[in-house]
């Protein structure tokens, strides 16, 4: 596996938490409520938003069945433009944008300029 690649899939899994952040927050649901609705810990939903965590492909299933992402949408990836602007509509539907987060934000936000410049 070539390092353009390695940069890709993990620019992949930062895109995938992105989307599924996003997509958990416009519609109002906590991690926890997501979470028991896929019969998973809030845990496991925040490792994934983060991308600390690789899950597997039936997580990623049962979490676009509920919050209607074409499953597809995760795994094509977006340019770094698009992905910047994914991380500002999270950070607008943020309820509460404590200090730490946008910490989190801000750094999330470097992270993927390092990594497309890698490619």
């Amino acid at each position: 596996m070539s390092k353009t690649d390695k940069n890709e899939i993990k620019l992949i899994r930062i895109q995938i938490g992105c989307i599924i952040k996003y997509e958990r927050l416009s519609k109002g649901l906590s991690q926890e409520e997501l979470s028991v609705r896929i019969d998973t810990t809030s845990t496991t939903i925040g490792r994934i938003e983060r991308a600390e965590h690789s899950c597997n492909w039936e997580i990623l299933i049962l979490i676009c069945n509920q919050l209607n992402i074409e499953i597809e949408r995760l795994f094509s990836l977006k340019s770094n433009k698009e992905l910047q602007l994914i991380i500002s509509n999270t950070i607008d539907l943020e309820k509460k944008l404590t200090k730490e987060k946008n910490n989190y934000y801000n750094s999330l936000k470097k992270r993927i300029e390092k990594e497309f410049a890698l490619l």
